[in-house]
């Protein structure tokens, strides 16, 4: 739906006032405009197709073979081959050569290797002088960038559309693997530009903050704190802070664990 709101946004100028027929092979978008539970960035989007004298169909992918294959991802596939009115064209990326080189400039993926030519792991394996895991996912070594350019691919792109950690962490594991992948994606996602200023807050409005009742007279209301971390004297190296609300006095009385320690020693 992204892809969707963004075509017709480039191309509004030329829609308005025709009918035109939008065709997807995602058959729950042909549902989008009779959908009654909206999120709010659903509910602008249904306010900006409204102005649009169109129809969505559905069409499945196997019918659109050449439309489905140019929306795919071209940085990170190694080959790919279009057949079409008799022609062939091909796709071509150095991302997994890169990937290949890279392995032994990280010391973590000498040292996986290794592990694999002794025999002392079956998690890893070497197929095509690239490492896989479980799952047929390519180890990515961490050199020349490779990992950022595949969080920008999996995050940034039109066609992600900058999907949260989640979303982006499920794309990454389909067909990728570093140690604490999850990590890097979620400080990746959560320092994205883009996500803070346009993305609208998900939680529930917490309401004003309700400051503590006034007290009427000395001793009602009281305030503890501790100030620790001070130079041991004598065995002593905590303070508790004792104030009262009403008239601002303040009582120090040593930590009791400490006075009982300091006894014990004594």
């Amino acid at each position: 739906m992204t892809a969707v709101i963004h075509c017709l946004r480039v191309w509004r100028h030329y829609l308005l006032g025709s009918r035109f027929v939008l065709r997807t092979d995602n058959i729950a978008l042909s549902y989008f405009q009779t959908q009654k539970k909206l999120s709010p960035k659903q509910a602008r989007w249904q306010d900006f197709l409204a102005e649009f004298d169109m129809a969505m169909e559905y069409k499945p992918g196997k019918a659109n073979v050449v439309a489905d294959a140019l929306s795919r991802k071209v940085e990170v596939v190694n080959a790919m081959q279009l057949e079409g009115r008799g022609q062939t064209s091909q796709l071509q990326s150095n991302f997994l050569s890169r990937i290949k080189d890279g392995l032994y400039s990280d010391p973590q993926a000498v040292t996986l290797m290794q592990l694999i030519q002794e025999g002392k792991t079956r998690r890893f394996w070497v197929q095509e002088g690239l490492v896989y895991t479980k799952g047929n996912r390519v180890y990515v070594p961490r050199v020349d960038n490779l990992r950022r350019e595949l969080l920008k691919e999996c995050h940034d792109s039109l066609w992600a559309g900058h999907p949260g950690i989640h979303r982006t962490l499920a794309l990454m594991e389909r067909a990728f693997y570093w140690p604490k992948m999850g990590t890097d994606v979620e400080e990746y996602v959560r320092t994205c530009l883009t996500c803070q200023q346009d993305k609208v807050e998900q939680r529930k409005p917490v309401g004003l903050l309700e400051p503590l009742p006034v007290p009427e007279r000395p001793w009602e209301s009281i305030s503890l704190d501790f100030i620790s971390s001070l130079p041991a004297v004598g065995g002593l190296g905590s303070i508790l802070v004792v104030v009262d609300r009403f008239s601002k006095y303040a009582t120090f009385i040593l930590h009791p664990y400490t006075v009982q320690q300091r006894k014990r020693r004594s």
